[in-house]
Formats: C-alpha cells, sequence, structure tokens
C-alpha cells in the first residue's frame, strides 16, 4: 500500500483500493506491489539514460567477442556470441541483490521484483533478457521483414512506459519487474 492506502494492481498497475481492480477487474490478494516512500518508479528519460549509458559500456566488449568468436566461428556465430556477451551483463548485474547495471547506478535506479519491491532473481533477470534476445536476434535474419519486425517490437518496448502506469516495458512485463529510483 502507498501512503493513500492504495495498492497496485498485479495484472495492469493501475492503483486500487478494492480486493479486485476497479480498472480490469483482477484479484489483488497479496500479489500487488506495496511501495514505501523511499521507493518510486523510475521515470522514462532515466530509463533511457540507463540503456544509452550500458550501451556505450558494452560496445568495446561487445565488438572484440564479435570480431573474436566471428574469425573463428563466422560472423552470424560472432553476432550470437556478442548478444550473449550483453545478457551475461544484464543477468549477472541486474539478479545481484544491488540490481543495477552500471547504467542503472549512474541514473540511479534499481530493477526489482514487480510483487515484492527486492532483488530479482536470475531467472526473472534472464525473462527481462531473453525478450530483448529474441527480438536482437530476429534482426540477425537481415531481410526487410526480419529487420521491420525487429525495429517495431524493440520500438514498441521501449515506449510501453509512456503509456503503462507502473512505467514498465514489455521485458519488465514479462519477467514480473519494475525498475524504481535507487534510494
Amino acid at each position: 500500500m502507498d501512503h493513500n492506502g492504495l495498492v497496485y494492481c498485479p495484472a495492469c498497475g493501475s492503483e486500487t483500493a478494492a480486493p479486485y481492480c476497479s480498472v480490469c477487474g483482477a484479484p489483488i490478494a497479496n500479489a500487488a506491489l506495496t511501495f514505501g516512500s523511499s521507493q518510486q518508479l523510475g521515470g522514462w528519460w532515466r530509463r533511457v539514460g540507463a540503456t544509452f549509458t550500458d550501451n556505450i559500456i558494452l560496445l568495446l566488449p561487445t565488438t572484440v567477442v564479435l570480431i573474436l568468436i566471428g574469425a573463428i566461428a563466422g560472423s552470424l556465430v560472432g553476432a550470437l556470441a556478442g548478444i550473449a556477451t550483453q545478457g551475461a551483463y544484464q543477468v549477472l548485474l541486474l539478479s545481484s541483490p544491488r540490481g543495477q547495471t552500471l547504467g542503472n547506478r549512474i541514473v540511479a535506479t534499481r530493477v526489482r521484483d514487480r510483487n515484492t519491491g527486492g532483488p530479482i532473481s536470475t531467472r526473472q533477470a534472464m525473462w527481462r533478457w531473453g525478450f530483448i534476445a529474441a527480438y536482437s536476434v530476429v534482426a540477425l535474419v537481415n531481410s526487410p521483414i526480419s529487420t521491420a519486425i525487429a525495429t517495431m517490437v524493440a520500438l514498441v518496448d521501449v515506449l510501453f512506459p509512456l503509456a503503462n502506469p507502473m512505467k514498465q516495458t514489455i521485458h519488465d512485463r514479462l519477467a514480473g519487474t519494475i525498475v524504481v529510483t535507487a534510494s
């Protein structure tokens, strides 16, 4: 519950005081995240800043892996190894107790479990990254249709927090995570 006695619906993210969500009708039960005064949802620009920073940080290691593995096993395998490198970074750091990549630390955000507000599990971190990896792999097919599909999915994912009451991306919703400001 927040300071007004409201809880957040685990299905749609709307605030409600009823045992059933007043927007979507889902049962609230014990699954609703309770926010303390120190835990606020991270804004869209902070999320963009964290992603941009992480992409800059990962540019060199990903490129090195892509070139080395690509020289040995071919460019497709090199590209997949580059995606895996980024995934390892995300999963290891986000599933740590801090729940922060280096980009999250710089913009003062954390990734948290949607229902408990606590650190996320390795499984949740893998689900988050798996969604991003899936559309990244689709882009590797390198056809106009696959590129358009991957671009549209990525665009919807990154813009989704602007319309979602819990400021979640699609990958957050799939993994049951939220992004909050770090205290």
